[in-house]
């Protein structure tokens, strides 16, 4: 990856986020995060990905980002100096959710050493 596609990832981070807070969707209000952006080479698509305070918001979250991912692109392509404004898709952070993945697999490990503890005394 180019730094030029690395500096374009970070702006874009930067400007979704700014604008996905200042939405006022109640689905979006202080719930979801921009985790950051990948853009295709051609900077044509750019996949924003997010991540959701609680996970039974993601539904939510989802509908609200897409219905409002035409004023996010129409914003980013004010604040920068592309020729073509990418295409803004949404995911969720997949980082985000194999994290509490883990963390609920060590809970259920702690919370088993500490029974066997217990049962050993």
């Amino acid at each position: 990856m180019s730094g030029r596609t690395r500096k374009i990832e970070s702006q874009l981070k930067e400007i979704v986020g700014e604008e996905v807070d200042a939405l006022s969707d109640p689905r979006l209000n202080g719930l979801v995060t921009v985790t950051g952006v990948r853009v295709s080479p051609d900077l044509a698509q750019a996949t924003v990905f997010y991540s959701v305070l609680s996970e039974e918001n993601t539904e939510g979250a989802r509908e609200g980002l897409n219905s409002a991912a035409g004023r996010i692109q129409s914003a980013v392509g004010r604040q920068t100096r592309l020729k073509r404004t990418p295409r803004l898709h949404f995911e969720p952070d997949p980082v985000v959710e194999n994290v509490g993945r883990i963390e609920a697999a060590l809970q259920d490990i702690r919370e088993e050493g500490e029974s066997e503890d217990q049962n050993h005394q």
